[in-house]
């Protein structure tokens, strides 16, 4: 047996958020008219994240979002997954999103060319923004 101490090694400091969050908008008669298990509405949330990232990777909040305040920021993200009652919810809030300038991404399912879900560039939600998402119906997937 060896005498010599042992040395730990040190854990990295945790990531720093941002206090960004990414909201993932869904249609939630989807589920209750229509019939879709929860794995396709996952599979939809993913979509628009994921196309949103790549439509605005040069977005600076998007960056930050990413990176964090040390690099690290993937390891503290935020998402928020919201739903409103139906496609009209969905397209208008898309429609008020772009009047208003507001950086998102609307999926649409193909073939079917349906619109399924929406994600914004992550924010700190703005005064504007939660208007536009109280006028949609958006609250809290349940």
């Amino acid at each position: 047996m060896s005498s010599e101490p042992t040395s730990a090694v040190p854990a990295a400091p945790a990531p720093k958020p941002t206090g960004l969050v990414m909201q993932i908008i869904l249609r939630r008669d989807l589920v209750t008219g229509l019939g879709w298990p929860l794995g396709p509405m996952m599979a939809q949330a993913a979509h628009a994240a994921s196309a949103a990232q790549h439509r605005f990777a040069a977005h600076p909040d998007m960056q930050r979002y990413l990176a964090g305040e040390d690099g690290r920021g993937w390891e503290v993200m935020r998402k928020a997954v919201l739903e409103v009652p139906d496609e009209a919810a969905l397209t208008g809030l898309a429609a008020a999103l772009t009047a208003a300038g507001i950086p998102h991404h609307l999926w649409i399912e193909e073939p079917e060319h349906t619109p399924t879900a929406l994600a914004l560039v992550p924010n700190k939600r703005p005064k504007a923004l939660k208007k536009l998402l109280d006028e949609a119906g958006a609250t809290l997937w349940k």
